[in-house]
């Protein structure tokens, strides 16, 4: 199979995590080292093995994660959700395994006065996981605000993106509760099915009511929009790669309102679809990849004390 897969060059992979003899991780690894192709993973939700070995997959370049089908409904679900999963991963760009990691770049724009951040959002998709890594890794740790993650992600995989964030860079991850208020350095990340939304007193809130918007609940534009009123230029909020528009008009909102907003670059991004809006709109006070986002948020808060 992976013969067949360095001859014919598919537009996408879809790949299971567990095979004998060669497990799909294994795979991943041997195509890296040549041209890599966009790889769609389909691994059970119900096994915490397969799952961190999935999430470890996604961190060296996997695009996407879907559920195993289990019964009758997922299988209707995993037809729902698969085509566009497809499109998205035909237009994701999968680094070769040796080439050199983005290193974190100067800002575009003039320096200017560090802020007493209150709280980092982050609006993420396809690619979402690996660039999040980045950027929370570049942070300090524990870092002295909390942060809220939408990623979009298929509902179920939430826990182990905690978990695997967690585990690699051993923080505070976990999945947001309501009604929870969340200490400087936790990170927490929405549910599946739910908007999540910072309140007025810095609590969370989960709505499984309104309906998803743009096609995703949770959406990052709702989060950032929850974001606007009254401490917005104590919030720095960054859109990353994925496809669609999600976050675009939420990061402008901010924007306008005095938060600081980034959007990652075209060249580190899986797809450049979410931050090229942002962008368009000019929503994004800073373009770059996720690590220089971390570096550039660090510079700031050494530029406050």
């Amino acid at each position: 199979a992976v013969d067949l897969v360095e001859r014919l060059r598919p537009d996408v992979l879809l790949l299971d995590i567990v095979m004998p003899q060669l497990d799909g991780f294994g795979v991943l690894a041997r195509l890296r080292r040549g041209r890599p192709v966009p790889t769609i993973l389909l691994t059970s939700r119900a096994d915490r093995f397969e799952v961190r070995a999935a999430f470890q997959a996604l961190g060296s370049g996997a695009a996407e994660l879907l559920p195993k089908p289990e019964d009758p409904e997922s299988w209707r679900l995993l037809a729902e959700t698969l085509p566009a999963a497809i499109r998205a991963a035909s237009a994701a760009r999968i680094a070769p395994m040796s080439a050199a990691p983005a290193l974190p770049r100067p800002a575009p724009a003039p320096p200017r006065p560090g802020r007493d951040i209150a709280v980092l959002a982050i609006g993420a998709s396809t690619g979402g996981p690996a660039a999040v890594r980045d950027l929370l890794a570049a942070l300090p740790a524990p870092a002295p605000f909390p942060i809220l993650i939408v990623q979009h992600i298929a509902a179920g995989f939430e826990t182990g993106l905690a978990e695997w964030l967690a585990s690699t860079l051993g923080l505070d991850v976990r999945v947001a509760l309501a009604g929870e208020q969340p200490l400087p350095g936790a990170v927490r990340i929405a549910p599946g099915g739910a908007h999540l939304r910072r309140g007025p007193e810095g609590r969370l809130e989960l709505d499984r009511v309104t309906p998803a918007r743009r096609g995703h609940r949770p959406s990052a534009d709702e989060l950032f929009l929850s974001l606007e009123q009254g401490t917005a230029q104590r919030v720095v909020a960054v859109l990353l790669t994925g496809m669609g528009t999600d976050g675009a008009e939420g990061l402008r909102e901010l924007r306008r309102a005095g938060a600081l907003c980034f959007a990652q670059d075209e060249a580190s991004s899986a797809v450049f679809g979410m931050p090229r809006a942002a962008i368009e709109l000019g929503a994004a006070e800073l373009v770059l990849a996720p690590s220089a986002i971390g570096a550039e948020i660090a510079r700031r808060l050494r530029e406050a004390r």
